[in-house]
């Protein structure tokens, strides 16, 4: 089996999380990944290979030196499906339009990334669902290096520690994380795109939740009695700064983001999300909220509005600063194979982020995979099989 062969395996098995079920893993099919993973691991010589209740997989191929671990997520994103993932092979892509299914297009004018990728092979979706390389091709990646390390049992390496997590896209992959289990010194999660990029910090995450209970009365007598829950919440709303929104935010800029708003005129509840890579920026923007929802009190005193913020992740930066051994190792395996690394920051969220606050120094790296969470996604074959050589390189002694 080729490295390709091995992640468009993985890339067929159904694998979705679901934020609406409340148990880990959030869907039972993660687990039919997993024991693929704990089978293939032992027969990698892995030899304590196994899954534990939760559905996270672990192994350990035991060398000489520091013991260095490696991550990826088995979960697939909310967004598109992928349930019968129908990957197809694009050699040496020219540059043009690609054709999916049902009259789809993916063309350099509406993504740009694809300019960087001429010449090289494309693994694509058909159209119907995403591809999956968020994160399989992290895992095809490490299996890779270890297939690596088995064929040339005389090339020594560190202690290999692996981990396959489920739930990350959900934010739930460090829940039931054994850090005693992974014993490792420091780590990587494989999950990112660019792979000259190594990725040592991220947004700090607050969740926000806001329930309205107004007065409710018949409209034909609601003459300074009926207080409407929604109305409300759309004050609640344009009270909020406008141009602080992901509209309005890149690079290292943070922002306030409406993910749900829902109810009837008794009542409504609304969700949002408050990301930013400084704890102060985090802070004003709760102090603003509280704020908010204290002027909305006092304008309408006979309303009930409850509120509560849910700290979900912190910036991995202060924490992986800590032990620069991870970042220092990174770049000497990325400068061996002929990549020059540059040091990146994720707008989003990463199990690492949970990791390094817990002692674990994970800074993340990428896959060669793009335009991830969508239809559109794709990966480039050639830095796939780059990475690889990094990851080998990466635990090499």
């Amino acid at each position: 089996m080729s490295n390709l062969e091995r992640f468009i395996r993985y890339a067929k098995i159904d694998t979705q999380a679901d934020e609406t079920t409340g148990t880990t893993p959030s869907t039972e099919k993660q687990k039919n990944l997993g024991k693929l993973l704990v089978e293939e691991l032992l027969e990698l010589g892995l030899k304590d290979a196994h899954m534990d209740e939760w559905g996270n997989v672990y192994g350990h191929l035991p060398g000489k030196g520091t013991k260095i671990g490696l991550n990826a997520h088995m979960d697939t994103a909310l967004e598109v499906t992928d349930k019968d993932v129908r990957p197809s092979l694009i050699k040496n892509y020219s540059g043009g339009t690609i054709q999916l299914a049902n009259g789809l297009k993916m063309s350099p004018n509406q993504f740009p990334i694809l300019k960087e990728h001429v010449g090289h092979d494309l693994v694509v979706t058909d159209g119907n669902t995403l591809l999956g390389a968020d994160d399989k091709a992290g895992i095809a990646i490490i299996m890779s290096a270890l297939q690596y390390y088995k064929d040339n049992p005389k090339v020594e390496h560190n202690t290999i520690c692996v981990c396959f997590t489920v739930d990350e896209e959900i934010g739930e992959g460090p829940l039931h994380f054994n850090y005693k289990k992974m014993d490792a010194k420091y780590a990587y999660t494989i999950d990112g795109a660019h792979i000259n990029l190594i990725e040592n910090e991220n947004f700090t995450a607050v969740g926000v939740d806001i329930d309205i209970e107004g007065v409710s009365i018949h409209p034909g007598e609601g003459k300074d009695r009926l207080i409407n829950a929604l109305l409300i919440g759309n004050e609640i709303i344009s009270m909020l700064p406008q141009n602080d929104t992901p509209y309005y935010s890149s690079g290292k800029q943070g922002f306030w983001h409406l993910t749900s708003f829902e109810g009837g005129a008794e009542k409504a509840s609304l969700h949002m999300i408050i990301r930013d890579f400084k704890e102060a920026g985090v802070k004003a923007r709760v102090s603003n909220i509280k704020n908010i929802i204290k002027r909305t009190r006092e304008k309408y005193p006979k309303a009930k509005i409850l509120t509560s913020f849910k700290d979900q992740y912190e910036n991995m930066k202060p924490y992986v600063d800590k032990k620069p051994i991870a970042i220092k190792r990174a770049k000497e395996a990325l400068k061996k194979n002929g990549i020059e690394p540059e040091m990146g920051y994720i707008r989003g969220g990463t199990d690492g982020a949970t990791f390094s606050k817990n002692g674990l120094p994970t800074p993340n790296l990428g896959t060669g995979s793009y335009n991830h969470h969508g239809r559109y996604e794709f990966l480039d074959v050639q830095e796939f099989e780059q990475m690889i050589k990094v990851v080998i390189d990466l635990v090499r002694k």
